[in-house]
């Protein structure tokens, strides 16, 4: 993955917008160590700035952006899996290359057939074209969300990024945004996340392409992409093969986060068995002190599997706390879940051994029934009316709290906000996942990778294996009470059955007592917070019985700059 940083612009002083938004680059060097490339149009109103992390290619001069072409210049964020046959395809209608980039392929390909060409992108994308000839801006996200892009616009135009941190380093310090302070509380992960924490920042809709120009107040959606190529039918057996060998890097080594549960343990066994020439080392992370079933499975795995790299990363209580404000800066929003200090180590130790690519299991929860508790809120939206639904999100409110802050009246508008837009079919438990629970997850998973220069593969997020899943129901996933039926029985016979019939389990939390030293209110005469100190203390009055929720204010302390 790599860093993107664009500006749409009426100021007219472009030596110094210039300056600024090359620091704007700059905060995002922790997402692409690389290389650094910035465009600057001519009248100074379009400015487009990239770090690379370089994985697609042999050495990172191969794949140096922006790309500019006689047509337009693009930055790029992603991978696309399928850019052999992309590229043969487009040779094939006259179009000739310079390089061997993928970005290259992806240019080309919109610029020759349009945007209807992200419909046969096998992969995952974030981008920014900027159309020479028009003056027009464009951007887009891939159709799951895998890549990030947010944007803000103000009087003085539009800016893009993959973090906030550098829309920040530009326009000064953010506005707290209450409602999605608000909204997490009420909806865990499934609350909208078209917002963010910053007021005025919002998260780009995946699948979207965006149009803007100096003419427009807002951006406008002028295409919606599909999940990708068609491709003849195979078992799903096959698929995850696919799924997991197109994604193996051809330049560079990589590894696996290695739970012992399913999911890593699936991509770990594919890995080794389809890619047998392909070395790569799994990690496994365990508390100090406490059980681990997970690392026992995946110790039995490694161990059937035989020729992995196995290490173990022991993490204790000081780890947490040395690096718990670190983790909550780089996801940008409340540490939901405790266990994000640990897959920051996890990654941190990735790229402690000079590798550039992680496999993971994300995704598979979303789309193969992971979460047999998520099937109550079907029967929830199914069987209720609105205002049941409605009235059981108002009891969750103010078991947790929020009538302190917020009138009943309140509180219903924000909950109302939340499900009309976007579940008007409340039976639809698979867009619900989709578009909150699974957005919220492989964000997380970015920009806590990113922070080390480590880019996540997630090959449950495959297209065709995606759309896999999508045709069945929840019967034919969990089957027998027993959550990801199909997945279990395509590894039939391949990989050991202590592993594979084993339930989901969630990830072990850290020792609570690693938090006791850290305070909600720590920091907060930093001058460079993200929010101003009035901010913090309006929203750590709320809900105190989620007090470890809200420490997360610790995120937004401390200098916009810090290295990571």
């Amino acid at each position: 993955m790599c860093g993107l940083f664009a500006v749409y612009s009426n100021n007219t002083d472009a030596l110094n917008s210039t300056q600024l938004n090359s620091r704007g680059v700059g905060i995002l060097k922790h997402r692409g160590p690389d290389r650094e490339g910035i465009f600057s149009s001519r009248d100074g109103n379009v400015f487009l700035g990239h770090t690379l992390l370089s994985v697609s290619t042999a050495t990172a001069d191969e794949a140096r952006q922006p790309v500019i072409t006689d047509r337009s210049v693009m930055i790029y964020n992603g991978e696309i899996y399928n850019n052999r046959i992309l590229r043969e395809n487009l040779t094939a209608r006259g179009i000739s290359f310079a390089g061997d980039s993928d970005t290259e392929t992806l240019v080309r390909g919109i610029e020759h057939l349009g945007w209807s060409f992200l419909d046969a992108v096998e992969g995952c994308w974030a981008l920014v074209l900027y159309d020479l000839e028009s003056r027009k801006l464009y951007f887009s996200r891939d159709p799951l969300g895998e890549k990030q892009l947010m944007y803000k616009v103000t009087g003085e135009g539009l800016t893009l990024a993959s973090e906030a941190k550098a829309i920040l380093t530009v326009q000064g310090q953010g506005t707290l945004n209450p409602e999605r302070v608000f909204s997490d509380l009420i909806f865990d992960f499934f609350s909208n996340r078209e917002t963010t924490y910053f007021q005025d920042i919002k998260n780009c809709l995946p699948g979207k392409v965006y149009q803007y120009d100096k003419h427009g107040k807002t951006p406008q959606v002028i295409y919606t992409s599909s999940l990708g190529a068609t491709k003849p039918d195979s078992p799903l057996r096959r698929k995850l093969a696919h799924a997991v060998s197109s994604m193996v890097p051809g330049h560079h080594a990589h590894a696996v986060v290695l739970s012992g549960g399913l999911d890593s343990s699936i991509i770990a066994t594919l890995l080794k068995n389809e890619m047998q020439n392909k070395p790569f080392v799994a990690v496994t992370a365990a508390y100090v002190g406490s059980e681990n079933e997970d690392l026992r499975c995946a110790e039995y795995l490694v161990e059937y599997l035989g020729g992995i790299n196995h290490q173990v990363l022991h993490i204790d209580r000081e780890d947490i706390e040395q690096h718990f404000e670190t983790v909550q800066r780089a996801l940008e929003e409340p540490l939901h879940d405790q266990v994000y200090v640990t897959q920051y180590l996890i990654y941190k130790h990735i790229a402690s051994l000079g590798l550039k690519v992680a496999f993971n299991g994300q995704g598979a929860d979303e789309f193969w029934g992971g979460y047999y508790h998520h099937y109550n809120l079907q029967s929830l939206y199914a069987t209720a009316d609105d205002g049941a639904v409605i009235d059981h999100f108002l009891r969750i409110s103010n078991k947790r709290g929020l009538h302190h802050s917020l009138t009943q009246q309140e509180i219903r508008n924000i909950i109302e906000q939340n499900l009309k837009p976007r579940w008007t079919n409340f039976g639809s438990l698979q867009n619900i996942l989709m578009e909150g629970h699974l957005q919220a997850m492989i964000s997380h998973e970015d920009k806590l990778s990113m922070a080390s220069g480590v880019e996540v593969r997630l090959p449950f997020l495959n297209q065709a294996l995606v759309m896999h899943a999508l045709k069945m129901t929840s019967e034919e996933k969990i089957h027998q009470g027993i959550e990801k039926a199909p997945l279990r029985k395509a590894m039939n016979g391949v990989m050991p059955d202590m592993i594979r019939q084993r339930r989901k389990q969630a990830f072990p939390d850290a020792p609570r007592t690693a938090y006791l030293k850290v305070s909600a209110l720590q920091a907060l005469a930093s001058a460079n917070s993200f929010f101003s100190a009035s901010d913090i203390k309006h929203i750590s009055k709320t809900a105190p019985v989620m007090e470890w929720r809200m420490n997360a204010v610790n995120a937004f302390s401390g200098t916009v700059g810090r290295d990571y």
